[in-house]
């Protein structure tokens, strides 16, 4: 039995689909001229998506991590004779993957280390040390106040031949996420949906992909992660669940201040709020008009930054925005500061009326 036979067999014995590599690489591997056309060629069935493709019921693996099986009798048919490596369907298989790059190069501006957290906030954060993606991570455990989760990795832990790292979790029965690069930190890919994760032990050009440490099996997912997952918009929204749900509303900074500096922050959020979830055109003017008058309560104290751009973000996706797209993201970030360099003075009880 070969190696990538043998390994797609434990994969999919634990529960993980699996689809075949090409060797020494991490491209799927592709068995139809019709799906797979000379290069610069547009294949005829939609690849990947395949929509209308009768390979997928015909058991054939072109369609890389779409393909995807558990089959044992399709394993054997796959990788007998071929030296495949193995893929794992990451969604199919409930695992989200956070790969960590390992590209020494100076970091881009601060406000794209962590997307939407203003790291202004946190000046005990070392960020003239951050240079790849291990470093982002621990940087985002330090700013949540979590345990690292490096040092000491409790999770199946792989080394990908360049040096990167890639944590492997199980998503949960009812969560489901996107695969996206970039949206949780510089260096940080979220392997996850119709992602691909290269199994352990799978060996390409570069090298093997080899277990750090001594857990072999993927944990739950820690809560604070999936958090923030569904901070940058990383949470699978399917449309049609259902109507969009109630915006959360944080809670007013100051706890033990003035009853009515209180009611007031929170009936400008709300307003605020949903101006930007029910704008149709101009949604954009709106986020950065909303997002310029709350990042005034902010400087006044009345409400928190990291919240009040999580509430925004929230607000603007049910308008349709991309929360991961970078224009939306800067113009959401440069209100809220313009809005800090402007504090709003409340008006008293009375002028409110």
């Amino acid at each position: 039995m070969s190696g990538g036979l043998e390994l797609a067999l434990r994969c999919a014995e634990r529960g993980w689909w699996v689809h075949p590599l090409l060797p020494g690489s991490k491209r799927p591997a592709g068995n139809c001229r019709r799906c797979r056309p000379p290069a610069g060629a547009r294949p005829a069935c939609g690849f990947p998506d395949a929509d209308g493709c009768a390979c997928r019921e015909a058991g054939r693996y072109c369609h890389g991590v779409r393909a995807a099986t558990r089959e044992r009798e399709l394993i054997h048919r796959w990788w007998s004779g071929r030296d495949f490596g193995v893929g794992v369907a990451t969604g199919a298989s409930g695992l989200v993957v956070l790969d960590l790059d390992d590209h020494d190069r100076p970091p881009p501006e601060q406000a794209l280390l962590l997307p939407g957290v203003d790291l202004t906030q946190h000046p005990d954060t070392e960020l003239d040390r951050v240079r790849t993606g291990v470093d982002v991570l621990e940087l985002l455990c330090r700013v949540r106040r979590a345990g690292s989760l490096l040092e000491a990795p409790a999770t199946l832990t792989v080394q990908t031949p360049s040096g990167g790292i890639h944590l492997w979790y199980r998503a949960g029965d009812a969560s489901r996420y996107v695969q996206g690069a970039g949206r949780l930190g510089w260096q940080v890919d979220v392997r996850a949906g119709w992602s691909t994760a290269v199994a352990p032990g799978t060996v390409t050009a570069a090298g093997r992909y080899r277990i750090a440490g001594h857990q072999d099996s993927p944990v739950r997912l820690p809560r604070w992660v999936a958090l923030e997952l569904d901070r940058v918009g990383m949470r699978h929204r399917d449309p049609a669940a259902g109507p969009p749900r109630r915006l959360r509303l944080p809670r007013p900074a100051r706890e033990r201040g003035p009853r009515d500096d209180a009611a007031y922050a929170a009936a400008a959020l709300r307003g605020e709020l949903e101006a930007v979830a029910s704008a149709r055109a101009g949604r954009n003017d709106q986020l950065n008009l909303s997002g310029f008058r709350l990042g005034q309560l902010v400087r006044a104290g009345l409400l928190e930054h990291d919240q009040v751009h999580q509430a925004l973000t929230d607000a603007a996706e049910q308008a349709g925005i991309d929360p991961g797209e970078a224009k939306a993201q800067s113009t959401l970030r440069r209100a809220l500061q313009a809005g800090m360099r402007s504090p709003r003075t409340v008006p008293s009880p009375g002028a409110r009326s």
